[in-house]
């Protein structure tokens, strides 16, 4: 039923689900000590899982590609550090690396670092920083990531990065993908935010493929010729990686 309570309890307490569907929509008291699993489906999220799962062994999320290059020549790490990230959704010049998943290949990527900017999704994923767990997910690792965050007993909050501060179809889709695997865990106290992913993924769920198309963000990357990763990307649970950052660093959670 639409109208019913999902809810959880540890040691009597409520445990929540929440969704914000902006970086800028979100509120501290709703990242700040909880869960926070950060969704950019096209592409950063489901690209850095890629990363990790063909051997990367970190990737450092910066703000702009000069942080990047700057850190790069700080670091000075020769071969094995990687720079990867997008402006506009192409490669931004002078990076080894773009932002889509099927570049992220074992031959490319295995045993080496990446220091990784994108539009949206890097951004999300520092803003995230105050959470006690931050996770990121995508279609692709979705179950996985659901897993682990139900692990972690605490209310979760879902951070979507839409597109340049703007709402986002195919994040909001996603956080519900993540919303409906969670309730496969547990059943939560949904926030109005989360209620709202969960219905729009259910409505979409048999063609998540066609949403991400329709999408605002899914035609410019068609029009960029970047179907494939749309193709990629709307694959729901084919990885197992959960991305976790902390430190300033994302690797696999073990």
């Amino acid at each position: 039923m639409a109208n019913m309570l999902y809810q959880l309890c540890f040691g009597g307490v409520a445990v929540e689900l929440d969704v914000f569907a902006t970086v800028n929509g979100a509120l501290d008291e709703g990242l700040n000590g909880k869960v926070v699993v950060v969704t950019d489906v096209l592409r950063a999220t489901t690209t850095i899982t890629v990363a990790l799962t063909s051997g990367c062994l970190e990737v450092i999320p910066v703000l702009t590609p000069e942080e990047a290059i700057e850190m790069r020549e700080r670091l000075g790490n020769g071969e094995h550090l990687l720079l990867g990230g997008e402006r506009g959704a192409l490669k931004i010049p002078g990076f080894h690396l773009g932002n889509s998943p099927l570049e992220y290949t074992p031959e490319v990527v295995e045993g080496k670092r990446l220091i990784m900017t994108t539009t949206n999704g890097t951004r999300a994923i520092r803003r995230a920083a105050a959470g006690k767990l931050v996770l990121l997910g995508a279609l692709v690792n979705a179950p996985a990531v659901a897993a682990a965050a139900a692990k972690a007993e605490a209310d979760v909050s879902f951070l979507c990065a839409g597109t340049k501060d703007r709402f986002s179809l195919e994040d909001f889709l996603t956080a519900g993908a993540l919303v409906e695997e969670m309730l496969k865990q547990h059943d939560y106290t949904l926030r109005d935010g989360a209620r709202a992913a969960l219905e729009v993924y259910r409505a979409y769920r048999s063609d998540i493929l066609g949403a991400f198309r329709s999408s605002y963000h899914g035609q410019q990357l068609i029009e960029l010729g970047l179907e494939e990763d749309l193709d990629y990307c709307a694959q729901l649970g084919t990885l197992d990686i959960v991305p976790v950052y902390a430190g300033g660093l994302i690797k696999k959670l073990v």
